[in-house]
């Protein structure tokens, strides 16, 4: 019989390679930690939209800089850097992070992006900051899509940007669809939902929770994860979650354990913890 540590255990549902730097001081803590990405990433073929040809482009998240940046780097060489007239906008300060830290944006000029104690980093909070000032008159929004390449989320900051004149270009710079977990990670939670033992889950986009949702039903466990200490890192993730184990058992109500942070690591880990 599969057998796990005895030990708090948490599950991690981001893409592959964003869970290491958390998952080690977790484990550092005492934590047993499963990564288990709901989505896989990959990039867009083709040739993307040069950043010159806009006043401004807006990340949406840390995915978006990467695989857009990258793709630059790859189809232009390593002498190719940011445009310096072009502004960069993202929605939190780890998309911000993100930015900076890439070999392709280099010394360009601010990042514009939510104050860092703003209570949320979503597409409102950058709206306020981008209102503020004279807009240019093209932006880029670059974000992720379904597999295909076709864009997908909210058009909520697409549709303030157009109102207010902006001639938009909507891009998505990589695909996403459902991770297919391993055999040994589905006999642990198996076993953990055997054992009755609690577990905590982060859950990071509405999508992530619907591919978990998918898999988890087909394998046995909703009602399980249902009973699982649950964190989602928007309040709108959050909503989403409770819509979605609302429709697979609405005689259950809501999940008894559910909670919201930043998506910040230092929150994530103070929420986990504060949950055990």
């Amino acid at each position: 019989m599969f057998s796990l540590p005895s030990a708090p255990t948490v599950v991690l549902t981001r893409p592959e390679g964003q869970n290491e730097s958390l998952a080690r001081t977790l484990a550092a803590r005492g934590w047993l930690v499963l990564d288990a990405p709901a989505l896989r990433l990959t990039p867009r073929e083709g040739p993307a939209p040069d950043p010159a040809d806009f006043g401004l482009v807006v990340f949406v998240s840390g995915n978006a800089v990467r695989f857009f940046l990258d793709k630059w780097l790859a189809s232009a060489g390593p002498a190719w850097s940011w445009p310096r007239h072009v502004a960069a906008a993202v929605v939190g300060p780890s998309s911000g992070r993100a930015l900076r830290a890439h070999p392709a944006f280099g010394a360009a000029p601010r990042v514009i992006q939510p104050a860092d104690d703003s209570p949320q980093f979503d597409s409102e909070a950058l709206w306020q900051v981008l209102a503020a000032d004279p807009l240019p008159a093209r932006a880029l929004i670059v974000r992720g899509g379904r597999e295909g390449g076709q864009g997908s989320g909210r058009e909520w900051l697409a549709e303030r940007l157009r109102e207010a004149g902006v001639v938009l270009t909507v891009y998505a710079a990589y695909c996403r669809q459902p991770h297919v977990w391993s055999p040994e990670l589905l006999a642990a939670l198996r076993a953990l939902a055997r054992q009755g033992r609690p577990v905590t889950w982060l859950l990071t986009s509405a999508e992530g929770v619907d591919a978990v949702r998918a898999q988890l039903s087909e394998h046995g466990l909703l009602d399980w994860w249902a009973d699982c200490r649950l964190i989602a890192t928007h309040p709108r993730i959050a909503r989403h979650l409770i819509a979605v184990l609302g429709q697979a058992r609405p005689e259950r109500g809501e999940p008894p354990m559910l909670q919201t942070c930043a998506p910040r690591d230092e929150a994530i880990l103070a929420a986990i913890e504060s949950v055990s």
